[in-house]
């Protein structure tokens, strides 16, 4: 960059700061002894007003003319690595804009401070990873299951993918699908995002992702990683060299190129964010697909009404796997439902849950939640109530102590005023109940 002796080198920079007044780029001078400044690199700015010295994101570089115009200076480079690329600041620009936040707030999710000693020891020259002729086999058969999800791969598309309620040994369906569709996309010479609620789902897809890629060429990004882990996944999506970021919701924000993000189980609570500016995982991978034009997936057993909609409005594909066993309804018979002893569940419904416990899931509906939410007295049937508020008594577990379905608290010494019993029976079976009962049987 050539500077005539009458212009200065400026730096338009991002303050680290939540502060909606301070979300705007601001103008700073460099001085010479700084030397070359890369646009992405962590600094520190004075700020005049409040007479302190603070952290900021180098965002542009440029050269002005009128030098006379008054600008604080550049006070020192906290790091020459550039951790915000153009593409992040762009999307976390773009996600604070739709929030009505800031982009600080939304860079603080996927930027991990500092660690030194990481940074020192990061050389950004990972090798390329590769996979061989049977992962890729095996990930296109995989991919092959889904209808159509190839074509999303290759033409960069947006799709609804229902994935398969399969159980095996080493992953569960979903996770192979999204393993494999993100194996084909690395073989193909590019990156992919996978995010998923939490911890458990995130075991199960890396799980997954052993059989088909090799371990270097995953990233993870979730909470339950130390510092030093998660600044050395995160200097990892700086490369140039394709990976895998799998994690949390902040995942979806990793400064990779990305050829396919893919979102499981939207609908899950965890995938919101609780901090400003609360943008949940769907909507910035909606906004990160339609700036970038990567591949984009929404994965899961259902549909939320958000996803629902996309697919009705013909912004989302439909993909539907090709189920290998069809969901079987077992309906009670009257003369089952009539017999002399009463029975949680009919003799051919027990049955048939059993067996086919063996090839999937099972689905058992109950009306009630809990254990027992209704009591009753033992010896004359007269529903248990609470003496404090007059509120139906229920039971959490077996042998547990009467609580008040009203106000919550317990009745160790009932007593019926009725006839005087202090014996309770259970009156009606709920969710957790059933599940203890099929348990024993």
């Amino acid at each position: 960059m050539l500077i005539s002796p009458e212009s200065r080198r400026i730096a338009r920079v991002l303050l680290e700061s939540p502060l909606p007044q301070l979300d705007r780029l601001f103008d700073y001078a460099l001085p010479p002894e700084l030397g070359d400044v890369e646009p992405g690199v962590r600094v520190r700015v004075p700020l005049r007003t409040a007479g302190r010295v603070v952290d900021a994101f180098v965002v542009e570089l440029d050269v002005e003319g009128d030098a006379d115009r008054p600008l604080s200076e550049v006070e020192s480079i906290v790091s020459s690595v550039p951790v915000l690329p153009d593409r992040l600041y762009r999307l976390a620009r773009r996600v604070a804009d739709r929030a009505a936040g800031s982009a600080s707030d939304v860079l603080r999710l996927v930027i991990p401070k500092r660690q030194v000693r990481v940074e020192k020891a990061w050389t950004a020259d990972s090798p390329t990873p590769l996979l061989g002729p049977e992962a890729r086999d095996a990930a296109a058969s995989v991919v092959g299951l889904y209808d159509g999800l190839q074509a999303v791969l290759d033409e960069s598309g947006r799709a609804a993918v229902e994935a398969i309620p399969q159980l095996t040994d080493d992953a569960p369906g979903w996770a192979r699908m999204l393993a494999a569709a993100a194996a084909t996309t690395l073989a193909a010479g590019k990156s992919s995002i996978l995010v998923v609620p939490d911890h458990r789902d995130l075991d199960r897809l890396l799980a997954a992702l052993d059989g088909f890629v090799p371990p270097e060429a995953i990233a993870r990004h979730d909470s339950r990683q130390t510092n030093p882990d998660r600044y050395r996944s995160f200097l990892r999506t700086l490369e140039d060299a394709p990976c895998i970021v799998v994690g949390n919701r902040s995942a979806v924000y990793a400064p990779v190129v990305a050829g396919l993000v893919a979102v499981w189980d939207d609908g899950d609570s965890l995938l919101g964010e609780p901090l400003a500016p609360y943008v949940h995982a769907r909507d910035a991978a909606l906004l990160r697909q339609e700036a970038e034009g990567s591949a984009l997936l929404f994965a899961g057993h259902t549909r939320t009404t958000e996803v629902e909609r996309l697919v009705a409005r013909g912004w989302l594909q439909d993909i539907r796997a090709a189920r290998r066993v069809l969901p079987r309804v077992v309906l009670s018979t009257p003369q089952e439902m009539e017999q002399p002893t009463p029975q949680r569940m009919p003799s051919s419904a027990f049955l048939a849950a059993r067996n086919a416990a063996a090839e999937g899931p099972v689905l058992i509906q109950v009306s009630r939640p809990g254990f027992a939410p209704s009591l009753v007295c033992a010896d004359c049937r007269a529903p248990a109530r609470c003496p404090h508020c007059g509120g139906p008594l229920g039971a959490r577990h077996r042998g547990a102590v009467p609580v008040c379905g009203w106000c919550g608290r317990g009745a160790r010494a009932w007593t019926c005023p009725v006839c005087s019993s202090t014996r309770l029976r259970l009156a009606s079976s709920g969710s957790e109940r059933t599940a203890d009962e099929l348990g024993r049987a």
